[in-house]
This record gives C-alpha cells, structure tokens and sequence, in this order.
C-alpha cells in the first residue's frame, strides 16, 4: 500500500487544492480514496473541484475544519490531500442527508443505504458538528456494521464563526449531514486518550434533554457547577466551561468527556453532545502537562505497536488547540516524535471525535484521537 499526502497554503483555493492533490499522487498512482481537509476560511467548492480534477475517479471523504494538521504543525489556513493507492485496498462512501438524520437516531430506523461491501474493515466518520444525538447515531451504525469494523473520525467545522460546517465525497459538498467512507484492504491501530482527571464529588444529572442540561442533583444546572468553582457571575461560565467540562465514567477507568458551550438565561447548561439524564458525572480539569504525557503514552501505543505504518492519522480537539495554545505544538511533537521521517501524516482540528475504547464508537470532546494505517 503507497500513501501520498500534500499540503498548500496558497491564498487562491483552486490553486492551493490542486498543488495539495498533485504533491499527494506524485507519490501514488491512482488512488483508491481520497481524504480531503480544508480550513473553512476558502471557497470549498472551489477547493473541492480542483482538487476533483487531479484525483480523477477516486472515491472521495473529508470535510471543513478551523484547522489542518500535518507533520509541520497545525494550519489555520490550508488543504491537505491523503491519496491511498488501490493495489488491493477498496472504498466505499456515503453521504446521510439531514432528512435521514433523524430516522438514524429514532427507535427502531436503522436504514444506511450503503452497497453489499463487507463484514469488516474501517469506517471513517465526519459529521456536521451541530448534529443531535451523535451518540446514538453512532450506536446506530455500529448496529448496521458490527463489531468487526473499526471507527474512527470527527466533526467538521469552520473557523469557530459556527456558521457551516461541510462534508466531502465524490458526490459533492454537503451541509448538515454525515459523510461516511467504508475501507478494506488495509488495517488500523486506533487510540484515543485526553488528559483530563476527575476532580471534586460526582453529581448526578437530575434532569436533561438533548444537549441541555437542567439540574444537577436537583439543582439548577449553573447553581451546582459554580458552587464547586467558586464561580458567581454567568458571563465568566465561557472561560471556566473551557477549563472544567464534564466527564462521564465509560469503560472501566475512562472518562467521555462533556464540553459545556454556555449558561442559558434560565440556569441550565448547554453542552457540545448529549448527557443522558441520570447520569453520574465530575467535573474534570487538567493541565497541558497532563495533556501532552496522555498524547506521548499514546501515540507510543499506537504508532509503535504497528508493523511500518504506512500513514498516521490525527484528530484532535478544536477546542484543546484553543485551550493549549502554543503547548498544542509541543502536543504534535510528542507524536512525530514516534514516526519515521517518511511516514505521511494528516488530520485536522475536530468538533468532537470519534473512536472506541473496545469496539462500540462513540462521540467524544476535548480529546486527541491517533490512528495507524499499514
């Protein structure tokens, strides 16, 4: 298996998604997909047909992002081209439109319209971050492929204006869907890790719906997370949010971390994704030290633990690029650190990520997803 990947900040969207496309296949011949990355401050579509135009007929998955990341860093304005080569490696995409969105997330709707393609292998996952019940969807998807597939993925974005967030495939630009690609044909070590620790007295969510929390044990939802912050006024509920999200316990000794956006006027808490009602949770908090040691310990796992890995792929959070500043370099060092000089690497900022700790996927924040290809 041959990787190509390319990267160009050029200003001019149709040059800079071309020269990205030529530096990926000056390494591949023709490619059996293409992953696709662009910061949401170009013309995508512009972006796209470019980059449509070099790669030909290969199946196609990415989508916007406020942020490209490569082995030379994180890129706030770039596009960035994975081509994978056929020779024995096959895909698939899909495209789940908004109005087939919510039979996903319904009791009993489970209908994907994907080929007859296989019983195992990868699936990549990009949905428009503002989707409701992410969480469930995904359970829904597992449903459909099993558990012999492995998930990886995140949401797209844009420049943090919240405006619009795009998915790509060879179909098209989309809004406000979920753009899937199935591969087989080549294998993935997948990582998943944040840093983040538990801290205080669990409380238990008293009262929930969607992505709003009401009460946490039975208080107003901002009456019981600043009481154990200290916190008194509303208008600072942005930065301590930032620095003290949720956690709900998963999977042994994990934490799925919650990211609360904002207080509504009536004290409750609006959150990036769901928090079921009665769930136990903490308030969690860390540290770019914590941070970068959870990143280094996994990519370590990941990376080294691969036979020659042909490509790395990095999903990480936007809002822990936000949160670390310039530490999120010293972050992306620790995982270069581990790959040889050759390898292709590739990723961009993610509203929320997608990995598994066993074999379920879910939907996580705030942190750092790592996977291996070979």
């Amino acid at each position: 298996m041959k990787v190509g990947v390319g990267f160009s900040c050029e200003d001019n969207p149709f040059l800079a998604g071309k020269l990205a496309a030529m530096q990926a296949l000056a390494v591949t011949e023709e490619p059996a997909i293409t992953f696709l990355f662009c910061t949401a401050n170009y013309d995508l579509k512009t972006v796209y047909k470019s980059v449509k135009e070099v790669i030909g007929n290969s199946k196609l998955i990415g989508g916007s992002t406020a942020g490209v990341i490569t082995a030379r860093g994180v890129f706030e304005k770039g596009v960035g081209v994975c081509t994978i080569e056929k020779s024995g490696v096959e895909a698939e995409t899909l495209v789940i439109n908004p109005e087939e969105i919510k039979s996903l997330s319904e009791s009993g709707l489970m209908e994907i319209k994907f080929r007859e393609f296989a019983d195992s292998g990868t699936a990549f996952i990009f949905p428009d971050c503002s989707c409701d019940n992410m969480p469930l969807i995904l359970r829904r998807i597992y449903n459909i492929l099993g558990p012999d597939f492995k998930y990886i993925g995140g949401g797209t974005g844009d420049n943090l204006s919240f405006s619009g967030a795009h998915q790509f495939t060879e179909k098209g630009v989309g809004v406000r869907g979920i753009a899937v690609a199935l591969l087989r044909g080549l294998e993935f070590k997948i990582g998943i890790g944040h840093g983040w620790i538990p801290w205080g007295e669990p409380m238990i969510v008293t009262r929930s719906s969607g992505k709003i929390v009401y009460e946490l044990d039975g208080f107003p939802a901002f009456d019981a997370y600043s009481k154990n912050l200290g916190l008194k006024e509303k208008n600072e509920f942005a930065y301590f949010g930032m620095k003290y999200p949720f956690g709900m316990p998963c999977s042994g000794t994990n934490f799925l971390i919650r990211d609360p956006i904002c207080v509504n006027e009536d004290g409750s808490i609006r959150l990036v994704s769901e928090i079921p009602q009665n769930s136990a949770v903490s308030l969690m908090k860390g540290n770019s030290e914590n941070f970068i040691n959870t990143t280094e310990q996994l990519a370590k796992r990941v990376i080294l633990s691969c036979p020659n890995p042909k490509a790395i792929f990095l999903f990480n959070c936007v809002s822990r690029y936000l949160l670390m500043k310039k530490d999120f370099e010293k972050e992306l060092k620790t995982v270069m650190s581990n790959v040889d000089e050759d390898t292709p690497v590739i990723g961009m900022l993610t509203f929320g990520e997608i990995g598994a700790y066993s074999s379920v996927p879910l939907f996580h924040n705030k942190t750092m997803v790592v996977a291996a290809g070979w």
